[in-house]
């Protein structure tokens, strides 16, 4: 399908940008051509040196009055504006650059973090291509924007199009009450009796601790990030699609010590499944360099041709099949034989098509006023929660056992802990789970250091947002703003967490003081975002993590890194970290995002 949004959007800003200037141009110079003044521009050169020199002196206004206009705004407010970030090269394109390399070649946000130290604050603006954005390591910006000012700010137009074809108009691409819908959708699907169901996780992390075993037998190493990201994919075929047969854990792995093909976050896989794998995790990467290019840069350069669009015709000629299937098969049904839906995609079948009572008037207004087909809304919906279901999960595994690989006494005491309730072969229940304090401890370590989604995007709705802090208010000027901010750059902050917040330390969770820190301000620690548009599947992410670290500290007493064996030479770090600062000197793996971080090109282990 032909993307127009972002189009229409490019075009509406550039008529902002052009048509005044000229059309004062115009209309000044048809009335003078009524009049002797011998200044009067004549020929069509002159005439149309007064169009092109009109574009700069309009603009040049305009910034100089908007900037004069939001200064005495703020005043009038009693806030301050966010100090600006100086940029050393005509419109930005130097604080482009270094965005763009950070977010691509730098550990993930440690740009932000020498941008807001060059001015000495937690939130500044900075301005590229005279666009001005927000960036923000403060969480009580970030609890005023995703919390108790959650009316004022949503995802916004510019943050929609950047996702639209990739996430279509799906639960991270909406706003208002196209959000509302979704989440009313898949919060059922989340209630406590399914997320306690840990039939699937048990079949699947079976197979997941025998390749590991197989692995170990054989000293061979395996890259711990594709496969749970398998693992993942499989217990989301049965949660979201019904579907038992995926069976990815069960078709060939990469490789170690063989030269592979690189795919987006890992080598490249082959098959139908790899096919869309390759092409979901290639979606998401170019969805998020728009990001770093910024909505006018981005809009430009794929004006004719939207990069994204390839890879979903491979992503929807793996998912529609599925979804049409899943339509078809609960419209035959007669009411009486449909009893529990069997999956979310059974849910959504029935949701989207009135029969469901409890959400048929929002989802058929919608629906209907947007005209969306129920398959697109399905498929939108499903791919959402994929890319939360499967990446996010993945990368809480993947990174959880890197970790423990770098630190064996932790890996210890764990497996110490996991034994002593367990012993070597109990299985874990929804009931008892909670009791492994040390377990949900490194966990949320991980997660602090390692954030499912580390860069995160809002825009204001209105004109004139004043965001209060404890530094005084903030004045963020107009309506569509972007405001972004850093997850890792906040989750370690040193006046938050301590001088030693680039170590991993679970035992920063278990000591009653520094637990009571993020007690008392909760926005601090942000991996499932918070507020109204907190993560509705957090509690499942934490279930499915737990359960098979369970399993797997009952099997083994050692992970090691491989990297430096069994990974391309283009997934290590880089050199220059072992002398830089934070945490760059002691990893071993490169954190990259994409929407979700993840493991340059995998995460070898043996």
């Amino acid at each position: 399908m032909f993307d127009i949004a972002y189009r229409l959007w490019l075009l509406r800003q550039f008529s902002k940008l052009f048509l005044p200037p000229l059309a004062a141009v115009y209309t000044a110079l048809r009335l003078l051509e009524h009049t002797s003044n011998p200044l009067v521009p004549k020929s069509i050169l002159a005439r149309a040196a007064c169009y092109i020199l009109s574009l700069p002196v309009y603009w040049a206004g305009w910034i100089q009055l908007s900037n004069w206009d939001n200064e005495r705004r703020a005043r009038k407010l009693g806030a301050t504006l966010p100090p600006l970030i100086k940029s050393k090269k005509f419109g930005g394109l130097d604080l482009k650059e270094r965005l763009v390399n950070g977010m691509s070649n730098d550990y993930v946000g440690v740009v932000f973090d020498e941008l807001l130290d060059e001015v000495g604050a937690d939130t500044a603006r900075l301005s590229i291509l005279w666009s001005e954005r927000v960036i923000t390591r403060d969480p009580d910006v970030l609890k005023f924007i995703v919390s108790t000012g959650f009316p004022h700010f949503g995802k916004g137009e510019p943050a929609q199009i950047r996702f639209r074809s990739f996430l279509g108009k799906g639960i991270f691409a909406s706003d208002g009450e196209r959000a509302k819908m979704h989440r009313a959708l898949a919060r059922p699907y989340f209630a406590r009796e399914r997320i306690s169901d840990y039939n699937a996780f048990q079949r699947h992390s079976a197979k997941v601790c025998d390749i590991l075993l197989s692995h170990a037998r054989r000293s061979a190493p395996c890259d711990v990030q594709d496969l749970f990201a398998r693992f993942t994919m499989d217990t989301a075929g049965e949660f979201l699609f019904g579907r038992d047969d995926f069976n990815t854990l069960d078709m060939p792995l990469a490789q170690p010590n063989v030269e592979m093909a690189e795919g987006s976050k890992s080598a490249a896989l082959q098959g139908g499944y790899g096919d869309f794998v390759n092409a979901f995790e290639a979606a998401q990467i170019l969805a998020t360099r728009r990001l770093a290019v910024g909505t006018y840069g981005w809009t430009v350069a794929e004006f004719f041709n939207d990069p994204v669009k390839r890879h979903m015709r491979v992503v929807d000629s793996y998912l529609e099949p599925l979804v049409r299937d899943a339509v078809r098969r609960r419209k035959n049904l007669e009411p009486e034989e449909k009893g529990e839906y069997e999956s979310f995609l059974d849910h959504l079948a029935d949701s989207t098509s009135g029969k469901c009572p409890v959400l048929m008037c929002r989802a058929e207004a919608i629906l209907t006023f947007c005209g969306v087909p129920d398959v697109q809304l399905i498929k939108d919906q499903l791919l959402n929660i994929l890319l939360a279901a499967r990446d996010t999960t993945a990368q809480l595994l993947s990174w959880t056992c890197y970790v423990l690989a770098l630190h064996p006494d932790i890996m210890d005491r764990l497996r110490q802990e996991v034994l002593a309730a367990y012993g070597e072969s109990g299985v874990p229940t929804f009931e008892n789970i909670k009791t492994l304090k040390y377990l949900r401890a490194i966990l949320d370590e991980v997660l602090r250091l390692f954030p499912p989604v580390p860069i995160n995007v809002r825009s204001p709705f209105n004109d004139a947002t004043v965001v209060p802090t404890r530094q005084g208010p903030l004045y963020v000027s107009s309506a569509g703003m972007l405001c972004t901010w850093s997850v890792p750059s906040m989750h370690k902050r040193k006046d938050l967490w301590g001088e030693d917040a680039d170590k991993f330390d679970p035992e920063r969770w278990l000591d009653p003081a520094r637990a009571r820190k993020v007690v008392d301000n909760p926005f601090m620690f942000l991996p499932f975002n918070g507020g109204p548009r907190i993560c509705i599947g957090q509690q499942f992410a934490y279930n499915e993590a737990s359960f098979v670290m369970i399993r797997l500290m009952q099997l083994f007493d050692r992970f090691t890194l491989a990297q430096k064996e069994a990974a391309p030479a283009s997934a290590l770090p880089p050199a220059a970290w072992k002398t830089a600062g934070g945490r760059k000197p002691v990893e071993e793996a490169w954190p990259k995002n994409a929407i979700t971080l993840y493991s340059k090109v995998g995460d070898y282990l043996r």
